[in-house]
Order: C-alpha cells, then structure tokens, then sequence
C-alpha cells in the first residue's frame, strides 16, 4: 500500500472579535464612504464619490448598514506548507508563481518569507 498524499491549500486568516456598534448617523456614514472610496480605488483612478447624484447615493445609502468593531481579540493563522519539507515548499511556491493571479502571487511571496525564517 502506497503512501497516500491528501491535496492541502494554503492560506493565511485573521478573525476579528469584538463589539458592533451601528452607525445611524448619515454624516458619519458618508464620511466612510468617501474614506473608503479614497482608501480602495485605484490611486490613479478619477473616480470621486463627491462627483455622484447626490440624490443617487441617498438612495444607495438606504441599503447600506454602516458599522464600527471596537476590537477585542484578533487571532491569525497561516498555512504555508510549513509542514512539509524546503524542497516540496519551493515547487509549491514555483506553482503558484506560475498562476496569473494576484492571490497566489501573495501566497507564494508569504511562503518564500516563511522559508528565510
């Protein structure tokens, strides 16, 4: 009987925990939108929330529940075939940088930095 090799993937997670606090104020609410509009798009986008129908995102905003976490705990975990050994690692790694995709791109840089620890 052969020795038997269960496909695993890597990954790397953070939960957070902590106490919800609704944000009902639409100010407030606005001023996270146009924080995150700042923070997640594109830099060289042209894209500007102040340049929207106002009455366009009064009606978006009936949909949306803003929120804030006051944190508690964060626990992570990382499963980058830390297991295995360097050479199974590097093939691994030489896999993933063969895939177009930013998210196996990321893996395997988190895993090459794993391996210089």
């Amino acid at each position: 009987m052969g020795i038997l090799h269960v496909r695993t993937w890597n990954y790397v997670t953070v939960h957070v925990y902590g106490e919800v606090q609704l944000i009902d104020d639409e100010r407030e609410l606005m001023d996270s939108l146009h924080e995150m509009v700042l923070k997640y798009e594109a830099p060289d986008s042209s894209y500007r929330l102040q340049e929207v129908d106002k009455d366009f995102i009064a009606g978006l905003n009936k949909g949306i529940q803003g929120f804030k976490i006051r944190i508690n705990k964060i626990e992570g975990k990382a499963k980058l075939s830390q297991n295995h050994s360097v050479q199974r690692q590097e093939l691994v790694i030489n896999q993933l940088e063969r895939i177009q995709n930013g998210d196996e791109q990321k893996i395997a840089s988190l895993m090459k930095a794993n391996l210089k620890k």
